[in-house]
């Protein structure tokens, strides 16, 4: 069933957002009017997202934009080139997509609205870009600077998840190397000592062996249902909201989050605003992008205040929601009448912060767990050396 988006404004003058299952335009004012609402913007999607299917993530969506601009700019026909890239295809998934894009695109419809119809396959930035590039006859145009936001994108995670995996693998390993020889060195050790007395350090981690064994597959299920029971709770809006607003008052990753979503802000807004969308449009679509729930609520918060009169710079210093340099460059940008050269020096900008940040934390991260895997497997050491040092003395 189609449904639209809409911006209303209730009795009180409030602004409500949100999204209606409905078929025609008309029933969407009656329904609106009759839950007291005044609808003044609307836009129609094609399809229901189908719920849990994720969208296809930059690291596929950036080489499919640049391979379909490379072939429109060339003169290739439309569904020429998405059957080109859909046999080209490295996964199913994508090979399935791209084959019922051209078959719905012969069937008349626009990309766009093919992409909308895949149930949110597509991320809603992409489609508004494609309809964007539709309308204004520059598709090629459109999907190469897709291309290139994406691989941004792409880079900037990349460079994230470099940065933390080798302290996952410190712990990992650090993990394996405890229960190893808590299991399986110590108690050998320990039984050649029977009936001798035992240094308290090397007590505990008996202890320790001895409850993996008798109830370690307890324990792992316990873990698992706790990591669930976690999961699902932070999937409530309310409690999954309040964590990300913590999470953005811890020293240095309060810091290095705020880095990452302006970063992410400050590339989508100037595509979007660039492509000559109004600020509130723009706002909302580089709200979707925002990997900080609370970040995501300020910026709908953003798009009330503007419909007010007020500038973004304005608003963005009254939600404090990203750092100040970022607040100047916006108020630059707006004074000048360059706002969207101003977001895409901004993106540089802290696309580059981001990636020192990341190289800072993990440069802290990297000794702090080698310090702690030190410590503990030193403990561990010395727990299994100790009985057999005590051994050797009572020999001599």
């Amino acid at each position: 069933m189609p449904y639209y988006r809409y911006r209303a404004r209730n009795m009180e003058g409030r602004l409500c957002t949100g999204r209606m299952d409905v078929q025609t335009e008309q029933e969407l004012f009656k329904r609106l009017e009759e839950e007291g609402m005044h609808c003044f913007s609307f836009r129609k999607e094609a399809a229901e997202p189908v719920a849990g299917r994720l969208s296809l993530g930059a690291s596929i969506l950036a080489p499919l934009c640049r391979e379909l601009s490379v072939m429109l700019a060339a003169g290739i026909p439309l569904t020429e080139a998405l059957e080109v890239s859909g046999q080209m295809a490295g996964s199913r998934r994508l090979k399935q997509e791209l084959f019922r894009l051209r078959e719905e695109v012969c069937r008349g419809l626009s990309l766009s609205q093919a992409m909308e119809a895949g149930g949110g396959t597509f991320p809603p930035l992409l489609v508004y870009m494609v309809r964007a590039g539709e309308a204004g006859g520059g598709l090629d145009g459109i999907l190469k600077r897709m291309a290139e936001y994406y691989e941004r994108q792409r880079e900037l995670n990349g460079r994230i998840r470099t940065a933390m995996s080798y302290p996952m693998i410190l712990l990992a390993v650090t993990a394996f190397v405890c229960i190893f020889l808590i299991s399986e060195v110590l108690p050998q050790i320990t039984s050649l000592l029977e009936g001798q007395p035992l240094p308290w350090l090397t007590r505990i981690f008996l202890g320790m062996g001895d409850y993996l064994a008798n109830h370690g597959s307890v324990l792992l299920l316990s873990v698992l249902v706790l990591t669930i029971l976690t999961a699902g709770i932070f999937k409530i809006s309310s409690v999954r909201l309040a964590a990300d607003r913590v999470l953005l008052y811890i020293p240095i990753v309060g810091k290095l989050l705020k880095t990452i979503d302006a970063a992410r802000f400050a590339q989508t807004f100037g595509i979007v605003y660039g492509s000559g969308a109004g600020i509130l449009e723009a706002l909302e679509l580089a709200g979707q992008v925002m990997g900080n729930t609370y970040i995501q609520k300020a910026i709908e918060s953003l798009e009330e205040e503007i419909q007010k009169g007020s500038l973004l710079s304005r608003s963005l210093q009254r939600e404090d929601i990203f750092p100040p340099v970022f607040v100047s460059l916006t108020a630059a940008g707006e004074e000048a009448g360059s706002l969207e050269q101003a977001m895409e020096a901004a993106g540089i900008y802290y696309e580059k912060e981001t990636e020192r940040a990341v190289s800072q934390m993990a440069a802290l991260l990297e000794p702090a767990m080698i310090l702690f895997m030190s410590a503990v497997v030193g403990s561990m050491v010395l727990s299994v050396m100790t009985p057999v040092f005590q051994m050797y003395s009572s020999m001599l």
